[in-house]
């Protein structure tokens, strides 16, 4: 098989230099005349001097393309970035910050070689804080279970190895990274979880925490909608918008025959209030129909030509 490496960095120019002789060291373990691999790295607009660090790589034994993102833009976007630029279908995904073990390669790659469409990482005994870290990790996850059909432990967990073909099945949206195995076991795909080694953070500072559970729920109910509904946003909320319009239509009818046929006041009722209400209701469901499909239509906007400032490809020596 054939594997591209996919690895987004976001402000980690202390952690580059180690981060690539450990990536290499543990790929040429690996190679052989069924194997090739390609490395991808994706600077998603850093602050600080990570881009120049990448520019600093000299020993290439793998064909390795690195892109700078002009801005921030997201760790999907740079994701989604790398996944756009890949040649091979199997992609290993990881982050640069040496968290993931790249010594856990071989072990992933014979797992996922047995046949699976994604294989990803458990970091049981994960090297973090438990308090910012872990409990929201927990409380996370446990959300995740609840409202899919996946069974994984960790879907947090960056490092992963999947079918590019089966992502191509999704509309890449907000954090999919996050959700990518729940995603595919919802849509019948083969995911098998494994065992792997986390280290301690040595440089840099990482941004997730308790934010992370608002988003992932709000992730779960894009998940929910998209599967059934991303062909036919605007006619679905559009639906619930109609008969709110129409709920409302119905109260200032009546509110009009109790004045005028039976001449009786509904200013202290609360039916004033009622259409307000509904009218407002129909009208943010006719927003969120309108925002969902203005989501799909530009699912990939994070990687138009104009996001990416500079590529540099380096050919592998000889």
């Amino acid at each position: 098989m054939n594997y591209t490496v996919i690895v987004p960095f976001y402000n980690e120019e202390k952690n580059i230099s180690s981060f690539n002789e450990e990536l290499l060291k543990n790929l040429k373990k690996i190679d052989n005349k069924k194997t090739n691999f390609e490395i991808i790295y994706v600077d998603d607009g850093s602050k600080d001097n990570t881009f120049e660090e990448l520019k600093k790589i000299k020993n290439v034994f793998f064909e390795t393309l690195i892109i700078k993102h002009r801005t921030n833009l997201s760790q999907s976007a740079a994701l989604n970035t790398g996944i756009i630029n890949s040649k091979y279908d199997n992609l290993i995904i990881m982050d640069g910050d040496l968290q993931n073990d790249p010594n856990d390669l071989s072990k992933m790659i014979n797992e996922y070689e047995k046949g699976t469409d994604m294989i990803i990482g458990w970091r049981k005994n994960r090297k973090d804080n438990f308090l910012t870290k872990k409990i929201p990790s927990y409380v996370a996850n446990f959300i995740v279970r609840l409202f899919s059909k996946s069974k994984v432990h960790d879907h947090g967990c960056a490092f992963k190895i999947v079918k590019k073909s089966a992502i191509d099945d999704f509309t890449n949206w907000g954090d999919f990274h996050r959700l990518l195995a729940a995603r595919l076991a919802n849509s019948g795909y083969n995911v098998t979880e494994i065992e792997i080694n986390h280290n301690n953070r040595i440089h840099g500072k990482s941004n997730y925490g308790f934010a992370r559970i608002l988003k992932v729920i709000i992730d779960l109910l894009f998940l929910k909608f998209f599967k059934n509904y991303k062909r036919q946003s605007i006619y679905f909320f559009g639906l619930f918008s109609f008969f709110s319009f129409l709920l409302a239509l119905i109260a200032f009818i009546y509110m009009i025959i109790l004045k005028y046929i039976y001449d009786t006041s509904f200013i202290l009722t609360p039916l004033p209030l009622l259409v307000i209400f509904l009218l407002m209701i129909g009208l943010i469901f006719l927003f969120i129909g309108f925002l969902a499909q203005l989501i799909i239509n530009q699912d990939k906007v994070n990687n138009k030509s104009d996001t990416i400032k500079e590529k540099i490809f380096l050919k592998k020596n000889n």
